[in-house]
């Protein structure tokens, strides 16, 4: 015999709302977990950046010195940066040298003259080499904006604009970079109290933000060339660069 409870139409009911608390509940778990992955890559330090691999290697560029190359789970971006890790000498006690050196591939590859990436990345090689610290290689070409468009600013600087008006004409920003994966790697090495190798202060503001404590900010050398005077007037009168005696030493 069939009761009440039993009818088909109850039956359809209970099924349905089985069904729909059913779909209610694994829509809600999906969008939690988009939820939770957006935040997660968005905000710096939500899931702790930890080291991925560490190889080492030897840098013909500095004496034939051993160092570590780096990389990293749980970037904020998704960036393949690395660092580039020289460990102190134990009677060494200041704090590490750290540079952040945005990729670039014309200067630091090709020796370019139209910037002054490649000799400070030698520089910042050699600090490390002497002192002990890490050079943070940042897959960030042409100030965040890739290198095509880098290339494409290089024909309308050549047209007489400066490096940020060339930027502002393609469409781009006059720098699009943000130094989060920067933080996030010092933080998995453990270098939270450096000297800070630059010329940028949104460099040691960003850090700074992200709890990085900067004992010293060291500005880099000038490296002035003939094709690259006028950009780095440009970085030091419009973004407030720290790069000093420009006249004097394109002279």
């Amino acid at each position: 015999m069939t009761t009440s409870a039993e009818t088909p139409e109850a039956v359809a009911g209970a099924v349905t709302e089985a069904v729909t608390e059913a779909v209610t509940a694994a829509v809600t778990t999906a969008v939690t977990t988009a939820v939770t992955t957006a935040v997660t890559t968005a905000v710096p330090g939500t899931v702790p950046a930890a080291v991925r691999a560490r190889v080492p290697v030897t840098l013909s560029r500095v004496q034939g010195r051993s160092a570590d190359l780096i990389t990293f789970h749980h970037l904020p971006d998704p960036g393949e940066h690395f660092a580039v890790l020289v460990p102190a000498a134990p009677a060494d006690t200041a704090p590490p040298l750290v540079r952040l050196h945005s990729e670039c591939l014309t200067g630091d590859v090709l020796g370019s003259a139209r910037c002054d990436c490649g000799p400070q990345l030698d520089e910042a090689l050699r600090a490390i080499a002497d002192h002990g610290g890490a050079v943070l290689y940042l897959r960030q070409e042409g100030r965040g904006i890739g290198l095509y468009n880098k290339l494409d600013t290089y024909v309308l600087q050549s047209q007489d604009h400066d490096t940020f008006a060339a930027n502002r004409m393609i469409g781009r920003g006059d720098d699009e970079r943000d130094y989060a994966a920067a933080a996030a790697m010092l933080h998995a090495l453990g270098l939270t109290r450096i000297r800070l190798l630059t010329n940028n202060p949104d460099k040691v503001r960003e850090l700074r933000t992200y709890g990085i404590e900067i004992t010293e900010v060291i500005p880099t050398g000038v490296y002035v060339t003939a094709e690259n005077s006028r950009y780095l007037s440009a970085k030091a009168e419009l973004a407030g660069h720290t790069i000093a005696l420009l006249q004097e030493a394109a002279a």
